[in-house]
């Protein structure tokens, strides 16, 4: 069924009531947009979340919403797939917290877990407090938070002049700290604003959809990320795929534009730069995949424990760069947690792409482009460790779980939802104080 209909925006907001109670129906229909923004511009402008302050904020904060929908809905549906991916996501985040007992660098090891818990608090917060119709809302949150805090980083590089940075030269990277991480981060919100348009119908919406690409196209040009740019051109073909509001022309049209900009891409990399490969993915990445891959045979069974990359690095490096990550989410998944965490990652994140089969609706397809950007981009960088950046990507892949709920999934049990009380009560605990207590930094000193 098509979630995005031909609705008056006032009317669906309001919903017919009038005084307090239309008051108290505005908002529930807009809480999840109120909610999804401010995560993602929270986020997005602390940093990108990459520091542990961050995570244990954002945590707690995730965590509190889990607490409000176990406590406050009366009822609560989940299909099969979407109690798997909570329960895979769950594993993982366990398995990667486990890892400390055998890791290199068991201190890292813990703050690896510690981040893994704000992806899992989302992905709950999301599964058990959203509904199908909240979806559009929920995703033109997440694109005016990202268009917010994109606008902020441009305004200030074209406003003030900024210092030559010894790391990211002229490229715009801030407020993420990152110039491909904010790459991916625009890349995402141009495809949600794409989508967007084509989901609603009333032309003053789809122009309000349309408007922040004034901001995100720009940004994403001036990070100069390849691999973001690449990621846009593959959103855009899995868009123009489940898309039911294009027609055949038009999804041709759509793959062809997404070729050129491919070749185009191409193009200017092999003018500026005789190396093609280095030119697309970095100079370095494959030295990192080179020691990532050593990092696997020399620990094969249960890998070398979560955030230990940087040890391999220094011992094994062919060149005199640092790096913290392998710049690919899956071989360092393998390196550090070894075949069980790679399996577990990849049955997460794979099982959302599951419900896309014999589907077309706009909606469905918009989290779907935001989706596979994120896991094309995950292969050629540290997306991963910037949850600003991350949370985007798990928000498009629970939509698309949520999008495809069945009207008959069966409710939570009452076991399970207090199995889910405390766990989520013991976890926001923890975050409150490990945010006093613990480390103010990403891995151990």
């Amino acid at each position: 069924m098509e979630i995005a209909r031909a609705l008056d925006p006032r009317g669906w907001l309001l919903g017919g009531a009038r005084g307090k109670e239309a008051v108290w129906v505005a908002w529930q229909r807009a809480s999840p947009g109120i909610v999804s923004f401010t995560v993602v511009l929270v986020d997005g402008i602390a940093g990108g979340g990459y520091f542990p302050r961050a995570w244990r904020l954002t945590s707690f904060a995730l965590l509190a919403f889990v607490l409000a929908a176990l406590v406050g809905r009366r009822q609560i549906a989940l299909g099969r797939i979407e109690r798997w991916f909570l329960g895979l996501v769950a594993a993982l985040t366990a398995w990667t917290a486990a890892s400390t007992i055998w890791s290199d660098t068991s201190g890292t090891s813990i703050l690896e877990g510690e981040r893994d818990v704000v992806y899992l608090a989302a992905v709950a917060a999301l599964l058990l407090g959203l509904e199908r119709e909240s979806l559009p809302v929920l995703l033109g949150g997440a694109l005016g938070g990202i268009t917010a805090v994109a606008g902020y980083g441009l305004g200030t590089y074209v406003l003030f002049d900024h210092p030559l940075n010894p790391i990211e030269g002229k490229l715009l990277f801030e407020p993420l700290g990152y110039a491909n991480g904010l790459g991916i981060y625009a890349a995402i919100g141009i495809l949600l604003a794409v989508g967007l348009a084509l989901a609603v119908r009333p032309p003053l919406l789809r122009l309000a959809c349309l408007a922040p690409l004034a901001i995100l196209v720009p940004s994403l040009y001036l990070t100069d990320s390849r691999a973001a740019e690449l990621s846009v051109a593959v959103g855009l073909v899995v868009l123009a795929r489940f898309s039911r509001r294009l027609s055949r022309v038009l999804t041709s049209a759509f793959a062809v534009a997404a070729a050129g900009a491919v070749a185009a891409v191409t193009v200017v990399s092999v003018h500026q730069e005789h190396n093609l490969a280095g030119r697309l993915l970095g100079a370095n990445r494959p030295h990192y995949w080179h020691v990532a891959w050593r990092e696997v045979t020399l620990n094969p069974v249960l890998g070398s424990g979560a955030g230990t990359f940087e040890r391999y690095w220094l011992l094994y490096r062919p060149v005199g760069s640092f790096a913290r990550d392998a710049h690919n989410l899956y071989l360092e998944t393998l390196a550090e947690l070894g075949p069980v965490g790679l399996v577990l990652l990849l049955a997460a994140l794979g099982l959302p792409l599951l419900v896309l089969r014999g589907r077309r609706d706009p909606v469905l397809a918009t989290a779907a482009a935001g989706y596979v950007a994120y896991l094309v981009h995950a292969a050629v960088d540290w997306d991963w460790e910037l949850p600003a950046v991350t949370l985007c990507g798990l928000l498009c892949g629970c939509s698309l779980l949520v999008a495809t709920r069945r009207s008959d999934a069966p409710e939570v049990r009452l076991s399970l939802r207090l199995l889910l009380l405390v766990s989520a009560l013991g976890l926001a605990v923890l975050a409150l104080i490990r945010l006093e207590a613990g480390p103010h930094l990403p891995f151990a000193s």
